[in-house]
Parts: C-alpha cells; sequence; structure tokens
C-alpha cells in the first residue's frame, strides 16, 4: 500500500500526524510504504524524526521539490488565503514516485485515518486516472460560480475533492494529467478559484471512480457521535479554515484523538526537537 503526501513546511507538523492515523488505523502490513513530497529544507530538518516514527512499522520515500512549485498561479480569493502554495505538489506525485508505481493514495495533511484503508486501496480502477469522493460543498461544476474554464456543457458534471485521491499512475501518466493541470492553471491564472483541484476536475472531468463518502468525509465533525467515530467514516476530512490544531475546534473525540495522536509524534522526535516541542 504506497500512501502519499505533499505539503510545504507549514503543513509538516500535521502531515506526520495525518500519518500517525493511518498507522494508528491499519494491520500491521509489510508493504504500507509512504511517498512524501515537500521542500529540501522539510527533508533536511525532518528526515530524522521520521524515520524514528516510522522504525519497523513501514517504508519511507523522501522527495524534495525544487522551489518552482511556489511560483505556480494562486487563487486571489480570500476565502482559502489558508492554502499555502504547498497545495500544487500533489499534481507532481505521479510524475516523481518510482516508475514501477501502479497506484497511490494520496492523503491531505488535514486529515485522520479512522479505518482499515485495505477496501479502498484494492478497488478496481479501470483506465480511470483517479478515484475520488464528490465534494461537500460543491456537487457539480456549476455550483459557486463555475469551474473557470468550464463550457456549459459541463454544467453538471460531477466535481470532486481533492483531499483523497486514489491515484491510477499508469494512467495519469498516459493521460498526462500532470502536464494538463500546471497548463490549466497558467491560461486561467487571472481567474482562478480552487487552483488544483478545478485544474484536476476539468482535467478528468467524467472519467474518475466515484468513491463512497466514507473514504473523504468532509462534515465528520458535525456528526452527532461525542465518543466514538462512526461506522460509516474512515478518512475524516477537516476541509476549511478550522483545523483540529487550532484554537476554537470543535471539542470531542476528534480533537482527543488529533491531540494523542500528535503526542506520540512528538514522543518520537530526536532528542533535540523533543526538547523544543517540550518547552
Amino acid at each position: 500500500m504506497d500512501i502519499a503526501f505533499a505539503f510545504d513546511e507549514h503543513y509538516a507538523d500535521h502531515a506526520q500526524v495525518a500519518m500517525e492515523s493511518v498507522l494508528d488505523s491499519q494491520a500491521p502490513r509489510d508493504d504500507l510504504t509512504f511517498w512524501l513530497l515537500t521542500t529540501a529544507q522539510v527533508v533536511q530538518d525532518r528526515a530524522d524524526h521520521l524515520h524514528r516514527q516510522l522504525d519497523g512499522r513501514a517504508k519511507l520515500h523522501l522527495l524534495a521539490a525544487d522551489d518552482g512549485y511556489r511560483a505556480l498561479p494562486r487563487s486571489a480569493s480570500p476565502d482559502i488565503s489558508y492554502i499555502t502554495p504547498g497545495m500544487h505538489l500533489r499534481l507532481l506525485l505521479p510524475d516523481l514516485v518510482a516508475s514501477h508505481t501502479q497506484r497511490l493514495l494520496y492523503l491531505d495533511c488535514d486529515l485522520m485515518v479512522a479505518g482499515d484503508l485495505s477496501p479502498l486501496w484494492e478497488l478496481p480502477l479501470g483506465d480511470a486516472p483517479l478515484a475520488a469522493v464528490r465534494d461537500a460543498n460543491i456537487t457539480v461544476f456549476a455550483d459557486q460560480g463555475g469551474v473557470p474554464g468550464a463550457t456549459p456543457a459541463d454544467d453538471d458534471a460531477p466535481y470532486f475533492n481533492s483531499g483523497v485521491l486514489l491515484m491510477n499512475v499508469p494512467a495519469w501518466r498516459q493521460q498526462r494529467v500532470t502536464e494538463q493541470c500546471l497548463t490549466y492553471l497558467i491560461e486561467q491564472e487571472s481567474v482562478l478559484r480552487l487552483p488544483d483541484q478545478d485544474a484536476l476536475n476539468l482535467v478528468v472531468a467524467r472519467r474518475w471512480v466515484h468513491l463512497d463518502g466514507k473514504w473523504n468525509n468532509m462534515k465528520s465533525w458535525f456528526l452527532e457521535a461525542p465518543d466514538a467515530v462512526p461506522q460509516d467514516v474512515r478518512i475524516m476530512h477537516f476541509a476549511g479554515r478550522n483545523k483540529p490544531w487550532n484554537e476554537g475546534f470543535y471539542p470531542g473525540f476528534r480533537q482527543a484523538r488529533w491531540r494523542a495522536l500528535a503526542a506520540r509524534v512528538a514522543a518520537c522526535a530526536p532528542p533535540a526537537q523533543a526538547v523544543a516541542v517540550a518547552g
């Protein structure tokens, strides 16, 4: 099982907690591998901590991106000002992993895995470049002003959230998904809305596999389950500004589990980092 995260320095702490949630929710397996695409500085600063965290639990591949991604166009909307340029890194993953890699399960850093991922990992994809969950707030292209660059013929096309993507690596490469997404960002620079997510939706429109909502539940903190994870949620995605590491996040078992996982990650930090965390 190849699981990927892509993030910059702003989300490095949270990526390790999300990784810990994966480890906490899976039965031990010999093939669990993490692919992390991040900055050279994060690789330098975090490699030891990451190896200590995963020691004997999973394999690790660290991929260092150059700073070119920071120059990619971003949206001017204040509604997503909290999203860093690292959002674009996910678009690069399938072209950077080992050539023999057949699929990647990409996960955002602002989520917690709460159950076995094996059924998702084993899902047939056919020729589709990816599988995803329909977005909880934008269900079709025409919603919320429409996808910039889309035609009226696409108004009713289903729209997915890019926080959880089961990537069919050979199909992605063959269909030049990365190249087309980067072209979209440049061509639509002046009107971008949700840059990487809109790009992916337009490039693979009507050619993606629809996943059950339990694999990317974007409303999980509204569920009435104060002391247990609802049975139909395998991945809780804290989409939006309010994150479990922020003050004012909804109290309850989701926040408590996040804090417990973060404490576990901190406990395996190298001595110098552990002192810094404690201080």
